[in-house]
């Protein structure tokens, strides 16, 4: 494991420990003497820890409930949603209109590519044309490939 993910690895585990010790309801030594009492009682210690990292969690999620969803933020949000529609709004259509230029310029280099395929065509032609030493029937066989490729790159185009 490389030293910057062993640094990212302790990072969250601070994290995670800070989180748990300020949502925990219990503090580290009334859990330590509950895991001591179930492992007395022949008890699973996991079941223990499960149980207070569930009630952690919970802890977490009321609290985020009375921070954000309450009547401030509402109101808040009841003043702001039609700003915030005409933001999604413009969004979208900017994004339309992004489209369209997109379907614009998608066909007009459609095109620019079928002149350049035509005019690369008419250069390798004419190289082929070119070398007189090779047999006709040679030739012809190459050029006949030269063909079959440029169509199938035309046909691949449209």
């Amino acid at each position: 494991m490389s030293k910057r993910n062993l640094l990212l690895l302790a990072l969250w585990y601070i994290a995670g420990w800070l989180v748990a010790s300020v949502y925990s309801k219990k503090k580290p030594e009334e859990l330590k003497k509950e895991m001591e009492t179930s492992k007395a009682m022949w008890e699973w210690e996991f079941k223990v820890l499960l149980n207070n990292f569930v009630e952690t969690h919970k802890s977490i999620i009321n609290d985020i409930k009375t921070h954000i969803n309450n009547d401030k933020n509402k109101e808040y949000y009841i003043t702001k949603k039609d700003e915030l529609l005409k933001i999604l709004d413009s969004y979208k259509n900017q994004w339309v209109d992004l489209l369209e230029e997109l379907k614009i310029k998608w066909k007009s280099y459609i095109s620019e590519a079928k002149v350049r395929l035509e005019k690369l065509y008419n250069e390798k032609s004419g190289e082929i044309d070119a070398i007189k030493e090779i047999a006709p029937e040679k030739l012809n066989e190459i050029k006949d490939k030269l063909k079959g490729i440029f169509d199938e790159m035309k046909s691949k185009i449209k």
